[in-house]
């Protein structure tokens, strides 16, 4: 036990060890509810991946939901780094020159294995992961939103939607014939200006919804 213990907390795996922390964390709360594994999902408007989502993609991942593959990430590694640090800390003196330079190595390794085993996972299990779709602005016309950053109104706005690949995205919006829409309000997208490079919205009447009743 205290092995792993000065080895979790002990060069390069400490490093690694927080992260791997707010991941349990944070799959705990998914597991009562509380959140969902696409929280960190988002695209633009034309459904090209933006934030993490375009960050994991440059490195050949972004196949699958990104907290799914942080965690992959961040598991692997972590585990690499671990068995790095035992082997290390029974050849070298823990604090040494060589036990530092060694560590460092080991990071290198970690990183590398855990971005193949994270690659090789996906690929494996991606015809059972739901798929990544974009939204068109056409796609989008028609669909409710939520106005966000302040209210909308015709020179301002933007809003929050939902695309059908499930991800959360913030779109520019406009209003028209002077309506305004406060923040936190729904909103109807009935069109979209390519003048403006935005969406035009009016205040959504729930009383509309083939859905209600």
């Amino acid at each position: 036990m205290q092995l792993f213990l000065s080895t979790a907390f002990g060069f390069p795996a400490v490093l690694l060890t927080p992260a791997l922390l707010v991941a349990v964390v944070y799959w705990i709360v998914v597991a009562v509810g509380l959140a969902d594994t696409g929280m960190l999902d988002s695209a633009d408007a034309d459904g090209d991946p933006v934030g993490a989502s375009a960050v994991l993609e440059r490195v050949g991942l972004g196949r699958a939901p990104v907290t799914v593959e942080i965690t992959a990430l961040v598991l692997s590694a972590w585990f690499v780094s671990m068995m790095g640090g035992i082997v290390t800390s029974l050849l070298t003196t823990p604090g040494s020159p060589l036990a530092w330079a060694l560590g460092a190595v080991v990071l290198v390794i970690a990183v590398i294995a855990a971005w193949a085993f994270t690659s090789g996972a996906v690929l494996a299990v991606q015809r059972f992961l739901p798929r990544r779709k974009g939204s068109s602005k056409h796609e989008l016309v028609g669909r409710t939103c939520v106005i966000r950053i302040g209210a909308a109104h015709e020179g301002f706005g933007h809003a929050e939607i939902t695309t059908a690949g499930g991800a959360s995205i913030t779109i520019p919006v406009r209003t028209i014939g002077g309506e305004v829409l406060p923040s936190g309000s729904t909103a109807l997208i009935f069109d979209h200006s390519g003048e403006l490079d935005a969406f035009l919205v009016t205040r959504f009447d729930p009383a509309l919804d083939p859905g209600q009743g």
